[in-house]
């Protein structure tokens, strides 16, 4: 029948190459403080980075594309948005809804619908941001300083300092979790959950903050930090 079938499997002795970790992207609550406080020119490329920069970590690490598309529309003291690089990947439509801090308001004001009219495309605006974050970073040590570390940042930070579980990190930072797809079948989507992580996470930028041992939660933490809402 012209069938000729193979002796051997070619692929026996192939090995799949296991891929480096992926590098920490992760500034201290030092340097976030330093680049909060940091004196910038005026209307500057340079502050116009530190502060959507600083805006992304007070928002749970939203991307920069976000800033761009969203026109930071705030609904009840809510953020509400479908994050653009997973929306059309996920049933959800990438939806996340945040409390928006009173430490982010001023951003907010100052670049509400501005960035899509100053800037004619998401790819100029990174450039922006890429090109002020180097500054930004020769002055607090990261010379590779990128957009992206607020979000390394904001989940490190959650998880290792204050000890939230990393479903709840993952909630925040708008991931999906593979492994659970069948559970959160079963699960509302409850975004106070959120809410909690942001306020653990802005609590530490204030130097005062319970940080529980291994294994123990801080039973009182958000009734202590209590961040405003707009109303």
């Amino acid at each position: 029948m012209g069938v000729v079938p193979l002796p051997y499997n070619p692929f026996k002795e192939y090995k799949l190459i296991q891929l480096p970790e992926t590098r920490k992207r992760n500034l201290t609550v030092e340097q976030m403080l330093k680049i909060k406080n940091l004196v910038l020119k005026p209307n500057s490329r340079t502050e116009l980075s530190r502060d959507l920069f600083m805006l992304s970590f007070y928002l749970c690490g939203m991307n920069a594309v976000d800033h761009y598309n969203c026109g930071f529309k705030i609904i009840s003291g809510r953020l509400s948005y479908s994050r653009s690089k997973t929306k059309g990947k996920r049933k959800d439509s990438a939806f996340i809804s945040s409390n928006v801090p009173e430490c982010a308001l001023a951003e907010i004001n100052r670049y509400k619908n501005v960035l899509f009219s100053r800037y004619a495309e998401i790819g100029n605006l990174n450039k922006a941001l890429n090109k002020g974050l180097k500054e930004v970073g020769k002055l607090v040590g990261e010379e590779d300083l990128t957009f992206y570390w607020t979000r390394h940042t904001f989940g490190n930070l959650a998880r290792n300092k204050c000890r939230k579980s990393k479903d709840d990190v993952a909630l925040a930072l708008n991931h999906v979790d593979h492994g659970r797809r069948t559970t959160d079948i079963y699960l509302d989507k409850d975004w106070s959950i959120v809410d909690e992580v942001q306020a653990a996470v802005l609590s530490l930028l204030t130097r005062d903050v319970w940080l529980p041992p291994i294994n123990e939660s801080p039973p009182s933490l958000l009734r202590s930090i209590n961040l405003p809402r707009l109303k």
